[in-house]
């Protein structure tokens, strides 16, 4: 299975114009996008030896360097991926370039922001950052048009290994093992010690332990909850959590993908990487909340906030104001449900909301909304960011 999935953030890359430092996590699909977006004359990738593909064949950064600059010279649009891995003599090279031209540079994690642009970077002020994420959950849902699927599809590098949750279910042990590759860049600069501490934050977190005082509890660090937050707060900037708002002071955090918080949850619960085997269940139902209220979000122009202290799926905040309260479910809702539900979520905020990944539910909220609404919802968002 392949699937090439257009992207909102393709327009953005295709305007040309700018110098612009592209970043994120490993595997997010950033280089996917710059060679479907960015209408490029030179394309290069730095290999971890020190030379540049360039055009399919392996050469020195000298050659590759003078032909960029020949390019940029005459106006045309220079691609230089994996632009981390360059000696920092380059960066020096890099900036003597002309600004005739536009040249697009690409890199895995966050350090490389603070390396080309820190206060000290010959490069400070000449490239503009330009964060990739994961695919935007409306993004997805608009072209698959399987509210679920569209969840766990949100991580690119799934797609050709995945084709159901039953299937990511089957093959977590294996895609355990990718996972930890990608994890393993956040933590090639830490001590051995503080790498293993990163790993649980990720595992509790996959698991549902989202206080960072239950955490610090847990961990016991040295630096108690300081040293706990201090981590929490690395790991949602690196793109491997995310911190979202509660209704009170603390934030909920969960990992920033449906599907690798799915396979760490169930390494976390069942420790698949020592049995090998699948696990017996997977918390769909939780990952799906935040994608939807994700979507939900973007459609009423609202912050995202979770009220695990109501029990609320999703509450959306513009200023102070509640404006939404949404319940979440996979399930159908019956009309019983429905009025309960409605009844806790005024309670909350101005407007009730029901969602049912299984059928449209009763028409007793201020919206209801199943699949085919869903689906509408983010094709509207869709058009609004050039997608359709």
């Amino acid at each position: 299975m392949r699937i090439i999935l257009r992207r909102r953030e393709c327009p953005d890359l295709s305007r040309g114009g700018e110098w612009l430092l592209v970043y994120g996590r490993r595997k997010v699909g950033k280089t996917t996008l710059i060679r479907q977006c960015v209408k490029h004359d030179v394309y290069m990738l730095i290999t971890r030896t020190g030379r540049a593909l360039l055009g399919g064949d392996a050469v020195g950064l000298g050659e590759a360097f003078r032909e960029a600059e020949a390019v940029l010279r005459r106006g045309g649009v220079v691609v230089i991926d994996e632009f981390q891995r360059l000696p920092p003599d380059y960066l020096d090279v890099v900036s003597s370039w002309p600004r005739s031209g536009v040249l697009i540079a690409a890199g895995s994690g966050h350090s490389v922001v603070e390396d080309v642009l820190s206060r000290g970077s010959p490069l400070l002020g000449l490239l503009l950052p330009y964060k990739v994420d994961i695919i935007a959950y409306s993004d997805v849902l608009a072209q698959i048009e399987d509210p679920v699927l569209s969840a766990i599809y949100r991580d690119p590098w799934v797609i050709p290994h995945v084709d159901s949750v039953e299937d990511l279910r089957n093959k977590a042990p294996q895609l355990l093992m990718v996972a930890k590759g990608l994890i393993g860049e956040v933590f090639t600069d830490e001590r051995r010690e503080a790498a293993e501490t990163y790993w649980k934050i990720l595992l509790h977190v996959a698991e549902g332990r989202w206080k960072s005082t239950e955490l610090a509890g847990l961990l016991a660090l040295r630096g108690g909850l300081a040293s706990v937050s201090s981590m929490l707060s690395k790991l949602a900037q690196i793109g491997l959590l995310r911190g979202i708002p509660t209704l009170g002071r603390e934030k909920y955090y969960v990992v920033n993908s449906p599907a690798l918080s799915l396979v760490l949850y169930a390494e976390a619960k069942y420790g698949i990487g020592d049995t090998e085997a699948p696990p017996p269940e997977l918390p769909i139902g939780r990952e799906i909340q935040f994608s939807v209220g994700e979507l939900l979000a973007e459609l009423h122009d609202a912050a995202l906030h979770y009220s695990p202290r109501e029990d609320v799926d999703v509450v959306l905040v513009r200023g102070r104001r509640r404006v939404w309260a949404y319940e979440v479910k996979m399930g159908p809702i019956t009309r019983r449900e429905a009025v309960e539900a409605v009844a806790k979520l005024k309670k909350v905020a101005e407007r009730a909301g029901l969602v049912s990944l299984a059928e449209t539910p009763p028409d007793v909220a201020d919206a209801s909304l199943g699949p085919r609404e869903l689906i509408e919802a983010a094709r509207q968002i869709a058009r609004k960011h050039g997608i359709f």
